[in-house]
């Protein structure tokens, strides 16, 4: 109804990055450099700009699928999240985190699609992307056989020192587990406890 949005007959509804002027401004790009974005549910070569987004994608027989007025279909993967926040917080709401990965273009869409419809900006007042977490200098990954848990580190870590490790790196910057980082924080927690046990037996000597 407001212009933003436009109709693929037999394919879905998209959004018109065109059409609104502050597209990018999360991620710092423009339109033009938004198409390395463009997922698989996205793809469709009758889009008016290559960066538009799917809002509603028309299914297939053997896709999952609801009833809409534009037939049976479902949400694109942007307004999925959209619509939960707004339902449980309003147009508007202070924080929202996520990983550096999903800056662009998941939250430019999120941001663009609700300031789009509400009117109200800004969406969001604090944006907290995390850094990502390598093992070893590689994603981790199951196909790589690097993939851990936390239940599964926690055997062979103290949750101490795996607090520290945390608690040593910048949140939005990567962390690069390995076992030399291990060995590393490990000693600094040994020693933030030795000189605490030295303190505790300070105080009690004081005392007698």
């Amino acid at each position: 109804k407001k212009g933003f949005a436009y109709e693929i007959e037999n394919d879905g509804i998209y959004f018109d990055v065109s059409k609104f002027s502050d597209y990018g401004k999360l991620s710092r790009r423009t339109a033009e450099q938004a198409e390395d974005g463009v997922s698989r549910i996205d793809q469709s070569i009758k889009k008016k700009n290559k960066a538009d987004f799917a809002l509603w994608k028309i299914s297939n027989e053997d896709e999952p699928g609801w009833p809409s007025d534009w037939g049976r279909g479902r949400p694109g993967w942007h307004i999925e999240d959209t619509a939960i926040t707004e339902h449980f917080f309003g147009p508007q709401y202070d924080i929202h985190g996520g990983g550096l990965d999903l800056k662009f273009p998941h939250h430019e869409a999120e941001l663009a699609q609700q300031e789009a419809a509400s009117g109200k900006k800004p969406f969001v007042k604090i944006w907290m992307h995390a850094g990502m977490l390598t093992i070893e200098g590689q994603k981790m990954s199951k196909s790589l056989g690097n993939f851990m848990t936390i239940d599964q580190l926690l055997k062979s870590t103290s949750a101490n020192v795996f607090r520290l490790i945390v608690l040593s790196h910048h949140y939005r910057s990567p962390l690069n587990y390995s076992t030399k980082l291990n060995q590393e924080i490990s000693r600094k927690w040994l020693s933030i406890m030795e000189f605490l046990a030295k303190l505790d037996l300070a105080q009690k000597s004081s005392k007698e």
